[in-house]
């Protein structure tokens, strides 16, 4: 026996190490794969790397630079060779000359010479080979180098722009972690609704045919309740489709295919934005939010690109160190050594329009840059309003969809019971029902939608962090019952309509509201300390 758990026990180690699915039973747990398995990421860290190398290759060509260059062969030469022939030439003078040399006037020497130039050399043939060695080593240090040191300082403000689009790079993939984290919840939260919906049509279509049975009923309520009974089971048919989707949405982010544990509890603070002023938001979006100080660089950046390009007209100077060598075996190129040391000064003059054209090109991308900045401050405060109403919408939405899900109940609690006294029809009860699952639905989604306008928010004012996703970890670690899994508690009814009490006194609507227990961290407690702190 003991064998035998033991060889059991380890296949289901085994069976669980080399199984794909894993269990994450948190929100940081998903990022912490994203950031490790999303190629999407994966891609921008290596981006932002590459970029970054533009500083070193740019600060470079600052530094002296050192070139040795060198060559060593076997050289081959064929060819005629003029030598003198003094014998020859005098020969020539004595035969060519018209009487004795010594009556020889300066007018007759000229062209006698002319006569025998030829004989006092001769062309022979030469063949020689014989081994050349020649190097140069040079050593230069840019002294005045204008265009490079604009160079130098665009590069740190484009890695510096790379910066800030890796850290927006960075949200985004917060963004999409909760957004996958909670597609798959909601989709579980839809499908456990659906699910109920099915089951309790299926119990009462039951109980509908066993009283078509006995007379008591028409067969128009048992095809009624059979045709809402099927669009139910369809709808569940929907819902697993669908958090099958949402699963590989969440496993195409993280790389590996992950079942959820923990649902978001009901208990969850629902809290308007905080600072709740928008202008402070705003604030926050001018001076925090990344996509605009990327925008801020780039365009920095064009502005001493534009420096860089003008810089092609101005003169350059150049320290320079050069050695020479030349050791060659013939006797027709002499071998040397030679050592040079200076200042080499060049000033461009006509480099066929080129250098204008590129500084014509640099101040377009210059009002590309300024235009592309006013862009991205336009966008960061239009996400920010807009993301900063939908959240205030998003808190006044939750307490409605309860407020709904309470008076839905009370209505088919209601309805059932004039069914059941003959005073209400089935159509009746079952259109109250349906609502009744639809008020619950769409009460899960406004929570989600809360959420993640709230990381939106925070994400448009560039203060998102990985803290706000902790702080979610803190709900989803929390025991507590779903939305979905309080169906019919005593608090899901409404007691009160306009000061008319139900059952028994209950306070307002809007005491109630205020008198809910947080028990769970807001996603604005760490702006709340920051705030109180200073």
């Amino acid at each position: 026996m003991r064998i035998t758990s033991a060889v059991s026990g380890l296949a289901l180690i085994v069976t669980c190490l080399l199984s794909t699915n894993l269990f994450a039973e948190n929100l940081e747990e998903i990022f912490a794969l994203a950031r490790k398995n999303d190629p999407e990421w994966a891609a921008q860290k290596q981006k932002y790397l590459a970029d970054s190398e533009k500083v070193e290759q740019a600060f470079g060509t600052l530094l002296p630079n050192a070139e040795f260059t060198g060559s060593w062969g076997k050289q081959y030469y064929k060819g005629s060779t003029a030598v003198w022939d003094v014998d020859g030439g005098i020969n020539c003078l004595l035969t060519e000359a018209p009487g004795n040399l010594d009556d020889l006037t300066a007018g007759d020497i000229f062209p006698l010479l002319e006569a025998c130039d030829e004989s006092f050399a001769n062309e022979v043939d030469r063949t020689e080979d014989y081994t050349a060695t020649l190097y140069d080593i040079t050593v230069a240090q840019p002294l005045f180098r204008l265009e490079r040191w604009n160079r130098y300082k665009r590069a740190k403000s484009a890695n510096n722009a790379a910066k800030a689009q890796l850290a927006l790079s960075q949200q985004a993939l917060m963004i999409r972690s909760a957004e996958a984290y909670f597609g798959v919840l909601r989709a579980q939260e839809e499908l456990r609704l659906a699910r109920a919906e099915e089951k309790t049509l299926h119990t009462q279509l039951s109980g509908v045919k066993n009283r078509y049975k006995l007379g008591l009923l028409r067969d128009t309520d048992v095809f009624e309740l059979q045709a809402q009974h099927d669009m139910a089971k369809a709808a569940v048919i929907v819902a697993e489709s669908q958090l099958e989707v949402m699963k590989e949405n969440l496993a195409l982010l993280t790389g590996v295919y992950i079942d959820m544990i923990n649902p978001l509890p009901q208990d969850i603070p629902i809290e308007p934005p905080q600072p709740y002023a928008l202008s402070e938001w705003e604030d926050f979006a001018k001076r925090t939010n990344y996509q605009l100080i990327a925008a801020q660089y780039a365009a920095d950046a064009a502005e001493k690109e534009l420096s860089e390009k003008k810089a092609g007209h101005a003169p350059t100077a150049d320290l320079f160190l050069q050695h020479e060598k030349r050791e060659v075996g013939g006797g027709f190129i002499p071998s040397f050594d030679r050592t040079t040391i200076g200042v080499r000064v060049s000033v461009p003059l006509y480099s066929g329009g080129i250098t204008s054209s590129q500084v014509r090109e640099a101040d377009h991308r210059l009002q590309e840059a300024r235009h592309n900045l006013e862009l991205a401050r336009r966008n960061a405060l239009r996400e920010t309003r807009q993301y900063h109403t939908q959240v205030k919408a998003n808190v006044a939405t939750v307490q409605a969809r309860l407020r709904a899900v309470k008076s839905n109940n009370s209505s088919l609690r209601a309805i059932r019971d004039g069914w059941e006294n003959g005073i209400r029809t089935l159509t009746d009860a079952i259109t109250a029902q349906r609502k009744v699952f639809q008020a619950r639905k769409e009460y899960a989604t406004s929570r989600y939608d809360y959420i993640l306008n709230t990381l939106k928010l925070k994400k448009a004012a560039g203060v998102l962090s990985p803290d706000d996703l902790q702080t979610l970890n803190s709900w989803l670690d929390s025991p507590s019952d779903t939305v979905s899994s309080v169906l019919d508690e005593s608090e899901s009814y409404l007691q009160e309509v306009d000061d008319v009490k139900f059952e028994r006194e209950l306070k307002s609507f809007e005491d109630e509201k205020k008198d809910e227990t947080k028990s769970h961290k807001s996603l604005y407690d760490a702006f709340k300390a920051w705030r109180e702190g200073n």
